[in-house]
């Protein structure tokens, strides 16, 4: 009885070491495998053979042995392709043949596990601060006490790439390279995994840092304060502290949680301000501050200065446009552009607001030169900047003998200075043709240039001024010399054959600039047109073909610079 008795206590002596022989820890899903993970306990029991694992994909399903080499040292298992096609819910068991003193080996089975899809608890920042002084950016969270917690993921959503850390094991964290929170309120969110890599889903309580924007107002003597909400939890007040010419910061107002802006309006003159907001929670126990504002300087005005005509140039016919270049730097309430001739008082003829640069001025005659200048205002509307003078290039051409004499108007007042003065030509038999400008002659300090090399009807000419060190150029208006000769004109028209359509050829004859009526031999005005550079093929103002017969016209046609008149038949042949 004694000797059973001693058998069975040590079967069950022994069964209670082999409790602690092996531990099953987990089994992770890792996509079309799955990852098992165990550790083996030392003590007096010997392993005598390899570990086997069981496995069964449906509870109701028997347990199938799937490997039985493992070795016993191993921490790990892959089962290969357990997720193809697609997951199953798989259980697994461990086995082992162990020795611990007693008369016979036995096989030992761990506890059957699942396979581990449980998310670890929620993580949820604390708190997202600036650093008013150095710009860095705090974040802090409580532990996550979730029993298979592994460690922390932080995202900041205003990088290209949010994944600001991984694997994080602490509970404070230091952004030291964040994006400038002066420019922007700044994103943050935090999620926990478990040792299988199980996470917790982030994006539903993202912390938003405080956005603080300041202006001075000169005029009233008062610097505005606006700041966006924090987001993250209620906010239960905000503060405003104040420094003076770089000193301490010290509290000057608590504001209610739906505030959102502060005019300080006890400010001294000449004194450096900064300023910061501080967020509390309304339940108590965390704050946020915000970024600091840069130093500002009471009782100095960001007048406008150096405000600069960027160029005046000739674009078309009759047409000049001024181009302007602010101080990005400079408070304006308005520009005011003024226009005059010599001999003239200017007049204002424009005026700039918010973020123009361009104006088009058509009450121009090209041929005259103008002077433009501006006058800025400040945000009290007072005029403190005054840009140099500066005017449109007039070029003329005279004839003399062989040679065209070109003249034109200095470009002064650049702002770096003129580099050169190029000149531009364009030739052809008529105006129509002399439209294919290209560099003429280039590296001209001088306001005059003598063409000899005419070989052509026409010519026409305009001058570009480049300004040193800029790409800022001005175009003068552009000028011909024509050599005038007789007009000819067919006297018959056909429908169908070669002689399709009416029109005037002849040296230096501008049909754009030429209109035409014809007439039926009754009198009545059958077609009549300005710019009859296409001629005209024998269709009335319907669009209609006209019947045979003899047709009476007149033609106003601009040869060089004058108009003629010329009259005259022309037969309509079917």
């Amino acid at each position: 009885m004694k000797k059973w008795l001693f058998i069975l206590v040590g079967i069950l002596l022994s069964h209670t070491l082999l409790a602690q022989k092996i531990k099953f820890q987990r089994v992770c899903n890792g996509g079309n495998n799955n990852l098992l993970s165990w550790v083996i306990v030392p003590n007096g029991c010997a392993i005598v053979s390899t570990l086997s694992v069981f496995a069964r994909d449906g509870a109701s399903l028997p347990y199938t042995k799937i490997d039985s080499l493992i070795n016993p040292s191993n921490k790990s298992y892959i089962h290969l392709n357990s997720n193809v096609p697609s997951s199953k819910p798989w259980q697994y068991f461990l086995q082992i043949k162990i020795f611990c003193g007693g008369p016979d080996t036995l096989d030992f089975n761990s506890d059957t596990l699942n396979i581990d899809d449980i998310k670890p608890d929620s993580t949820i920042l604390d708190s997202v601060s600036v650093d008013p002084i150095t710009g860095v950016v705090y974040l802090a969270w409580t532990s996550n006490k979730t029993p298979d917690f592994s460690s922390y993921y932080l995202y900041n959503y205003d990088r290209a790439d949010p994944r600001l850390i991984e694997n994080y094991k602490d509970t404070f964290y230091t952004d030291l390279t964040p994006i400038n929170p002066r420019s922007k309120s700044l994103s943050y969110d935090i999620t926990s995994s478990d040792s299988c890599d199980n996470r917790r889903d982030y994006g539903n309580y993202k912390h938003q840092t405080i956005w603080l924007r300041s202006s001075v107002d000169t005029c009233l003597q008062k610097i505005t304060l606006n700041w966006s909400p924090y987001i993250g939890w209620p906010v239960g007040q905000y503060e405003i502290y104040r420094s003076e010419n770089g000193g301490a910061f010290n509290l000057i107002e608590t504001l209610s949680s739906s505030t959102f802006s502060y005019n300080d309006n006890a400010i001294i003159n000449s004194t450096i301000y900064s300023y910061f907001i501080r967020a509390r929670k309304a339940s108590g126990g965390s704050s946020s501050s915000s970024n600091s504002t840069a130093p500002i300087l009471s009782g100095k005005s960001n007048n406008p200065k150096g405000t600069k005509i960027s160029y005046v140039s000739t674009i078309g016919k009759n047409e000049i446009e001024i181009s302007i270049n602010r101080n990005p730097f400079s408070g304006y309430s308005s520009i005011d552009l003024l226009k005059n001739q010599i001999g003239s008082s200017p007049v204002v003829v424009n005026t700039f607001n918010n973020s123009e640069s361009l104006y088009l001025d058509f009450n121009v005659n090209e041929t005259q030169s103008y002077q433009y200048q501006l006058l800025s205002k400040n945000v009290c509307g007072i005029i403190t900047d005054t840009s140099l003078i500066s005017n449109n290039i007039v070029l003329s051409l005279k004839r003399s003998s062989a040679e065209n004499a070109l003249e034109w108007t200095r470009y002064f007042t650049w702002n770096n200075g003129v580099k050169e003065y190029v000149i531009y030509r364009a030739s052809g038999n008529n105006i129509q043709e002399a439209t294919n400008f290209t560099v003429y002659h280039n590296a001209l300090k001088d306001t005059f240039y003598r063409d000899n090399t005419i070989d052509a009807p026409v010519n026409c000419y305009y001058i570009l001024a480049n300004e040193l060190a800029t790409n800022y150029t001005s175009k003068s208006n552009i000028v011909c010399y024509i050599k005038e000769g007789n007009v000819y004109y067919p006297n018959a028209l056909t429908r169908f054959g070669t002689n399709t359509r009416f029109s005037f050829i002849g040296e230096g004859i501008d049909l754009s600039q030429s209109s035409i009526q014809i007439y039926n031999r009754w009198g009545m005005l059958e077609y009549s047109k300005d710019d009859i550079s296409a001629g005209w093929m024998g269709i009335n103002n319907n669009g209609e073909m006209v019947p045979s017969g003899v047709y009476f016209f007149m033609a106003q046609i601009l040869v060089g610079n004058e108009k003629i008149q010329l009259n005259g038949n022309i037969t309509v042949i079917q």
